[in-house]
């Protein structure tokens, strides 16, 4: 009797060919995957190759994980435990005690340079030496006898003759040299008046209270996040920003929308299928988001 060779159990699918497997069972593509859940596709192709790290913190990368996964059919829940299981798996620490390193030899080329410094000062002072022990000041050559002839020096004090003295005038006394002309004082620069800083606008209180569990966007006029995550049913989730501030809600149903603590109806051109997509003006007003 032939005996049936064991066949090898599957290899089990990592998150990212789970999510592409759901994507093309709903015989999608990746662009219309990101266009219905209002991502890039970056995010697609990031999630299904499994390069979590281009999705910044953990926490984002759940919120993506779970939306995306619910999206194509795959349990989020589930996807979202086996990433966080992945997380505590780390490769043990190598021993750098046991690395072998190579043994250092001595450079005899070392002891080339404090020798030259020393021998280049040994010669700048002898150089030194001899200068100041050449000639002294105020003595010239030697005269044929060979006894020195000392020079008279030409800021000594002259003696005035009996000539010089004979034709001064009595009573006439010498002039001295007229002054320097005052100069005029530059004229004091005139005061700048120091620019007032500008006065900060006040920013947007925005309040959400979700009946259901909601994925939620929020930014700021600048752009930047301040709120990106998803919120469980029940929550109320406040932020405060510099107005106007773009809203992203994907299900909108139930949510109570409050803007510096009046109530506002999310309008109808705003709806998006089950979610929303608005702007808070900074009169506190809600309008349909641009695309």
């Amino acid at each position: 009797m032939e005996e049936i060779p064991a066949t090898a159990a599957p290899q089990p699918r990592s998150i990212g060919e789970r999510l592409r497997a759901g994507r093309e069972r709903s015989g999608l593509s990746i662009a219309a995957a990101a266009e219905k859940l209002h991502l890039d596709n970056k995010v697609i192709e990031a999630l299904e190759a499994d390069r979590f790290a281009e999705l910044g913190p953990p926490v984002y990368v759940r919120g993506h994980l779970r939306r995306y996964a619910d999206f194509v059919g795959e349990p989020g829940l589930e996807l979202v435990e086996i990433f966080d299981k992945s997380r505590s798996v780390r490769p043990p620490t190598p021993d750098l005690t046991r690395i072998p390193h190579a043994e250092r030899r001595s450079d005899p080329r070392r002891l080339v340079t404090p020798l030259v410094g020393l021998g280049s000062a040994a010669v700048l002072a002898m150089c030194i030496w001899w200068i100041f022990s050449g000639s002294k000041p105020g003595v010239n050559d030697a005269d044929a006898d060979g006894t020195p002839v000392e020079v008279a020096s030409d800021e000594a004090t002259a003696v005035p003759d009996a000539t010089s003295l004979a034709g001064m005038q009595p009573g006439q006394e010498r002039t001295a040299a007229p002054a320097a002309a005052a100069v005029a004082p530059a004229p004091a620069p005139a005061p700048t008046e120091t620019p007032k800083p500008e006065t900060s606008a006040r920013p947007t209180r925005l309040r959400l209270q979700l009946a259901s569990e909601s994925w939620i966007e929020i930014y700021d006029s600048r752009g930047e996040r301040l709120y990106y995550d998803i919120a469980s049913a029940g929550s109320v989730q406040s932020v405060e920003g510099r107005g106007p501030l773009r809203v992203v809600l994907g299900s909108a149903a139930g949510v109570t929308v409050e803007v510096d603590g009046k109530s506002r109806e999310i309008p109808d051109a705003a709806l998006d299928g089950e979610g929303a997509r608005f702007v808070v003006n900074r009169s506190g007003s809600l309008s349909r988001a641009r695309q």
